[in-house]
């Protein structure tokens, strides 16, 4: 029996053989089973899998019946009438029976499951349970758990079952009590790592896919969800009940917990309104300034810095701040130099980093005399390495690298140094079980020392290396020699626990303190996610509880892509969130300190604010000048310039993209033979060259659809597409080819000899399930208005280049569109990209789009379009990403048709302003005014 639609007929198509003496039984609701038999029917692919279709003696209970499927309709909470429907179709009692229940009794009442799975462990002598399933194993105040509960619960399917039975531990007595005698439950992170689930060469093919570097979003996910697999088989043992993994949550409890044991504190968030960044770092060049620069922002990479400093300090450190030249990056490191070195004139060196997964950087920075100066790049660019001070035989402070990713998501196990008068040399490593790594965490001993400690990381197979090193150096060798020891603690749990990947360590003065990041189990619980190790032999102590929050009111932090520090006084916690799967994204809030002694003390660091001031004529990444006061403002609003459109090379959880609602560029697609085959002789021969077209006819570059400076004209395709190659500014929209005054256009029906030659990728099923019209673009050297759709689209670009600029909805005010219009009279291009003097407070976006790739143009996000060399060839699909009763009834054939709601609200607004007619005119005034600021409110509230 399953309760997955697909799984019968992927098994009979794919393999066909070990199915020969199969029946799959599905089992759902009697309306859903229903449509589900007349989608088989109606198929033919899936009709012809199944043999000797027959109507069954009970239609309204089964309403397909074969040799080999066997569609039941019933509400699963009645298992009686269950029973009744399987003994009259099948010898139960000598059967072997699979169950698979994949992500679906979690949404029923929970004691209605529960006498599903007492009842299915009766069934006969050869029974097995699957279940795919949520669980919340760190509780419902897990930044992760709570995203995913809000997302069912928003959707009106709540997970019933998560709270009764949270963790593995919780669900394996589940099935106990149930008379299942066998069972095995396992995190999908646990199987993940499993080198018997799945195979080493079969994880590492995942980057050959796509570069892949998601792996905390990865892990977090996979640990919240699970497969149990539960067995009344003759095999069967008792035993085998007990069986546990490390991604059971009865590993927790081998990890001591007990809150008494440990370092009792509080922690509290600093009231900080700085830039949510993930994978960004801290580092301090000046006493009492801290910088926080880079990482993953809220739509791109970042190049910014956010300053906190003491108000009482008389520092103002501009010149350390990170000069904009610098390629906005994640996943790098700074270093800062110890102040009483020899070479104190340098404070702080910059190492590596990426922009996309393949695209590591080398570049290195060393900030040195008030200004920063670019050093010797890193012999092969990283990511996620290790990075730390030693001193050398001179007593010259030098910066440790160690390990990371390169290119093609190669681990590195290398050891480098740099030295400020020498540059990067290596350091000779002969032991032979170091394993290549990314992600690890490394620290020195002392500031001065040439020794430290090495923990955790992640192997180019993707699995977390639970292993620790201490390190020494001796720079008296030529070339310098590493020697490395390995320890075993003796609790294997806490090993597990102590080795992460992604988490920071940070020395504070007499010990060492472990934050965040992710362990081989997956998911650390609250009580371990912050532990000390004290010096100076960290592997042989115990975890000490840092309490992070006393107070309910305040959200949890998210432990991986933060960075942390020790600013003298105690542990400073930054940055830090991750995507929830399609879940949401989730960002830490404020800044976390814990004070040295455990005390919750006035907290000294504010937010300066940093002011990136736009050059004319100049690209930003060589034209940032910075000034710098104590008065914060939003950091998105400084820079009014363009900034780029975020790319993806793979179409990946689009339901996520379109959940998060802002542009995204997908790049390499397969998009079919259009993208070779059209160039304008095929189209004029394939299309027709005397077909008849309506175009755009325009007087100048640039059309403007509110002072109507273009004629429609109808011509012959042929002669369309040769005045456009001449330059001429002509612009065609495909329309309807039946009724263009009444219909959507439809590519297919539209132009059927061209149609074969573009496909959607799969992946797009979101997009071609919910199609509102699919449009064809051709254009000529001219420029469309600034304009929003109501609709959701996706722009497929095949032949030439466009660029577009896109201003998200909360720009809509500053773009001169008309009440009840969705176009603008504002000429974009022509203000010669002085976007900061002419749109003030508008947050332009700006792509190049190339051919092959697809933009994803979010609902009412304003944008225009011009060709930047030749002919313009593009396929446009529109789609609701809402419900279809909130759209505008009636015709629409350009998808952007206001939302019902809106129309009417105009048309109330028409009868709430006559209302006042009567009045005196500053009577009116005054009481329209005050609804205005009601409705304001209102509307502020949605957000």
């Amino acid at each position: 029996m399953n309760v997955s639609d697909a799984l019968p007929f992927h098994m009979l198509a794919k393999e066909s053989a070990i199915c020969r003496n199969a029946v799959f039984v599905d089992v759902d609701y009697p309306a859903l089973v229903h449509k589900k038999a007349a989608i088989v029917k109606e198929t033919l692919a899936l009709r012809d899998l199944l043999d000797q279709l027959v109507e069954s003696d009970t239609p309204d209970d089964i309403p397909l019946c074969s040799d080999q499927y066997l569609a039941i309709g019933c509400d699963l909470r009645n298992v009686d009438v269950l029973d009744q429907l399987l003994s009259a179709e099948l010898p139960l009692r000598t059967c072997s029976i699979l169950v698979v229940a994949e992500v679906s009794i979690t949404y029923m009442d929970t004691e209605a499951a529960d006498a599903l799975i007492a009842y299915t462990s009766q069934l006969g002598d050869e029974v097995r349970f699957c279940l795919l399933e949520q669980i919340i194993p760190a509780g419902s105040s897990h930044p992760f758990a709570q995203r995913m509960e809000t997302h069912f619960n928003t959707l009106h399917t709540p997970l019933r079952s998560i709270h009764k039975y949270p963790n593995l531990v919780q669900q394996r007595r589940r099935f106990a009590d149930r008379q299942w005698s066998s069972i095995s439950a396992r995190s999908l992170w646990d199987l993940w790592c499993d080198f018997h689930f799945v195979l080493p060469r079969e994880r590492s093919a995942l980057n050959t896919v796509e570069p892949f570097d998601e792996w905390e979003d990865f892990a977090l996910f996979a640990s919240h969800y699970f497969l149990l697999v539960a067995s009344n088989t003759a095999k069967a043992k008792t035993g085998d009940r007990e069986a546990t993994h490390i991604g059971d949550g009865s590993f927790f409890e081998r990890v001591p917990a007990d809150e008494e044991q440990y370092t009792s504190g509080t922690s509290m968030p600093m009231d900080s309104k700085g830039t949510a960044r993930n994978y960004g770092v801290l580092y301090e060049a000046r006493r009492d300034e801290y910088f926080h620069h880079g990482g993953l922002g809220a739509k791109q990479r970042l190049n910014t810095t956010d300053v906190y400093y003491i108000p009482q300090s008389t520092t103002q450190c501009i010149d350390a701040l990170l000069p904009p030249r610098i390629e906005p990056r994640m996943c790098h490191t700074v270093t800062s130099f110890p102040r009483s070195s020899r070479n104190a004139s340098y404070d702080c060196l910059v190492v590596g980093g990426r922009a996309s997964p393949d695209r590591p950087f080398g570049d290195c920075w060393v900030y040195q005399d008030q200004k920063w100066e670019r050093v010797d790049d890193l012999p092969t660019p990283r990511y996620r390495h290790c990075a730390t001070t030693a001193m050398d035989a001179d007593g010259v402070v030098v910066i440790v690298v160690y390990g990371g990713r390169s290119a093609g998501g190669v681990a590195l196990n290398d050891w480098l140094y740099w030295r400020c008068d020498h540059g990067w040399a290596s350091i000779r490593c002969e032991e032979s079980l170091l394993r290549p790594r990314f992600g690890a965490s490394m620290t020195s001993d002392e500031p001065g020392s040439s020794s430290g400690t090495l923990l955790g990381g992640m192997g180019e197979d993707g699995r977390i290396i639970t292993e620790l090193w201490t390190w020494s150096i001796d720079f008296a060798s030529k070339p310098p020699q590493i020697r490395l020891s390995s320890h075993i603690h003796k609790s294997h749990a806490m090993q597990q626990m102590v080795c992460r990947f992604g988490a920071s360590l940070t020395r504070g003065p007499d010990r060492i303190y472990l934050v965040g990041g992710i362990p081989q189990y997956g998911l650390l619980l609250p009580v371990h996610e912050v532990v000390e190790l004290l010096s100076p032999q960290p592997f042989h102590m115990q975890p000490m509880n840092l309490l992070l929050s006393t107070a309910r009111t305040v959200p949890i932090p998210l432990l991986v892509g933060h960075t942390s520090t020790w600013d003298g006084r105690g542990l400073v916690i930054m940055g830090g969130g991750a995507l929830c799967f399609s879940f949401g994204f989730y960002s830490n809030l404020g800044v976390w300190r814990r004070a040295s002694d455990g005390r919750v003390e006035y907290n000294p660091w504010h937010l300066r604010e940093v002011q990136y001031q736009m050059q004319r004529d100049e690209r930003p990444s060589k034209s940032l000048r910075l000034t710098i006061n104590n008065k914060y403002t939003e950091p998105d609003v400084v820079s009014r310039n363009p900034t780029p459109v975020l790319r993806d090379r793979t179409v990946r959880q689009m339901e996520s993209v379109v959940q998060k609602g802002e542009p995204l560029v997908f790049e390499s697609l397969d998009l079919g033979s259009c993208t070779s085959t059209w160039t304008t002789e095929y189209l004029k021969r394939v299309i027709g060259r005397q077909r008849k077209v309506v175009v755009h006819e325009a007087t100048n570059r640039v059309m403007n659809f509110q002072e109507k400076n273009f004629n429609y004209v109808t011509k012959n395709f042929e002669v369309f597409i040769d005045e456009i190659v001449s330059g001429q500014p002509q612009y065609l929209r495909s329309l309807s080819s039946t009724e263009s005054a009444n219909k959507a256009a439809n590519f297919e029906v539209d132009y059927p000899s061209i149609a074969q030659d573009f496909k959607v990728p799969h992946e797009l099923g979101l997009v071609t399930d919910n199609l509102h019209s699919s449009v064809l673009r051709i254009s000529g050297q001219v420029t469309m208005w600034l304009h929003y759709d109501v609709m959701a689209n996706i722009l497929f670009q095949i032949r030439g280049r466009k660029r577009l600029l896109l201003f998200p909805p909360s720009d809509i005010t500053s773009l001169e569109i008309p009440h009840g219009k969705s176009s603008s009279r504002t000429n974009i291009f022509g203000s010669s990209g002085d976007f900061e003097s002419m749109f003030p407070n508008t947050h332009p976006m700006d792509v190049i789009l190339q051919p092959g790739e697809a933009l994803y143009i979010p609902p009412l996000w304003a944008h225009t379009a011009s060709p930047t060399e030749g002919v313009s060839v593009a396929i446009n699909l529109f789609f609701r990403n809402l419900s279809s009763d909130l759209y505008s009834a009636g015709r629409d054939v350009y998808g952007n048709r206001d939302f019902s709601a809106y129309e009417q609200g105009r048309k109330d607004l028409v009868k709430i302003a006559d209302r006042f007619h009567r009045l005196p005119p500053a009577t009116g005034k005054f009481y329209l005014e005050r609804l205005a600021e009601e409705l304001r409110e209102k509307a502020a509230a949605l957000e």
